[in-house]
């Protein structure tokens, strides 16, 4: 949600904001004090925000890997196809072997993949429909000389199986249940129940929007199942969101005003 937030309104100036500031945009969905005051603190361990000192009152910006994040965030929700239409039957394949030291780099590069759309087609072997520049997502990770543990080619294979191959990586079945869930979830009268006004709706909503995004492959549309319901979602999130932005934007920025650093 923190990250949603950053992304919706803090890309362009990026504001120092008090914890407090943090508190009161996410008590407008139920979450805690406590709660946000521990996420805000994960964050800056994590990287994501930096702190900052005013007598005894912190504050937070979000640092150059934050605003990274959030950019990606942004395109891939408001900017990227759901589907890509047509990729001429190239596919982006990545392999990378990375020893014990790497830990955390493999768990970081499995993560970014799977939000880039790659799909796990055995183990160490990533695929993704298209051509994709990874070279952006080896720049985040953390560790050096990890790129020399990675390959990558675009290719333009001939798979005796191309539907069944595209089934096993990407568990198509379980996406569109998700898509459906999604549906029912968001296409009725008050689907944001514990929102108390339109900043916590539109918070939520970008979030499921989001992790729904996060598994979805971008797959040109004859090898996706009939009826399938991504463009239907699409359609929903982008009719609420523009219900919700405008109150939304006005409700942030009057709480910007009372908790940014000056």
């Amino acid at each position: 949600m923190l990250l949603t937030m950053i992304g919706r309104y803090c890309l362009d100036e990026n504001p120092e904001i008090s914890t407090t500031g943090y508190v009161d945009v996410l008590a407008r969905i139920g979450v805690s004090a406590h709660a946000t005051r521990l996420t805000v603190s994960r964050m800056t361990e994590r990287g994501l925000l930096e702190r900052s000192r005013r007598g005894r009152a912190a504050y937070f910006r979000a640092s150059e890997v934050g605003l990274d994040v959030v950019r990606r965030q942004q395109q891939h929700t408001f900017h990227d196809a759901v589907e890509n239409p047509d990729p001429q039957g190239a596919w982006t394949i990545l392999s990378f072997t990375l020893p014990e030291t790497h830990r955390k780099e493999r768990h970081l590069l499995r993560r970014r993949l799977a939000w880039e759309s790659f799909g796990l087609l055995r183990d160490g072997v990533w695929i993704a429909p298209g051509e994709r520049d990874v070279s952006a997502i080896l720049a985040q990770l953390p560790g050096a000389g990890v790129d020399q543990h990675v390959e990558v080619f675009t290719a333009y294979p001939r798979f005796a199986d191309v539907e069944g191959m595209i089934s096993r990586t990407w568990h198509l079945d379980e996406l569109a249940a998700r898509y459906h869930r999604f549906l029912r979830a968001w296409d009725v009268a008050d689907p944001v129940p514990e929102a108390t006004d339109d900043l916590g709706r539109d918070l939520v909503l970008e979030s499921a929007w989001r992790q729904l995004l996060r598994e979805t492959p971008r797959l040109p549309a004859e090898h996706l199942p009939p009826d399938w319901p991504a463009a239907r979602c699409h359609e929903l999130f982008r009719t609420l969101h523009e219900t919700y932005r405008g109150d939304a934007d006005r409700i942030f920025a009057g709480i910007l005003a009372e908790h940014r650093m000056s």
